[in-house]
């Protein structure tokens, strides 16, 4: 989610792109909602000096195909203080439960912030992300309960 309202600010979110909904692909959507409402539901301060990270989880489908494996990052808008990561859920997921799927997402989201924080300290001018690397980790705590 990136969004000109600095009110709208956050250390990470997370979302999907989904290539079209799929018996298979239910209990991935499901584990990302999910996943997405514990992060929302970790408290964090806003120090002011950090970016945040919009994660993206891409799961194939009959419309679209993943082009891509693994982690990636993206563009880096530092006007919104916010770096794009685009994670490609492995097509052995599918068919599997949501309460299955959610712990291996949550680790791949704090490989997806952790990516961000080596990528960002590499860029002069660029806010460190400790903030979401923080975020992630106490998310997959709760994702693995």
């Amino acid at each position: 989610m990136t969004t000109e309202d600095e009110n709208d600010w956050g250390p990470l979110f997370v979302g999907s792109v989904i290539g079209g909904r799929t018996p298979g692909n239910t209990g991935i959507a499901t584990a990302i909602d999910r996943l997405s409402q514990i992060v929302d539901g970790v408290g964090w301060t806003d120090h002011g000096d950090e970016s945040g990270v919009d994660v993206v989880f891409h799961v194939a489908g009959p419309l679209l195909a993943t082009e891509f494996t693994g982690v990636r990052t993206g563009r880096y808008a530092r006007p919104v203080r916010l770096v794009a990561v685009q994670i490609a859920v492995p097509a052995e997921l599918e068919n599997r439960p949501p309460e299955e799927v959610l712990p291996m997402l949550a680790d791949d989201l704090v490989e997806a912030t952790e990516l961000a924080a080596a990528t960002l300290a590499k860029r002069r001018n660029a806010l460190p992300v400790r903030l979401a690397v923080d975020v992630a980790r106490r998310a997959r705590e709760v994702a693995r309960t």
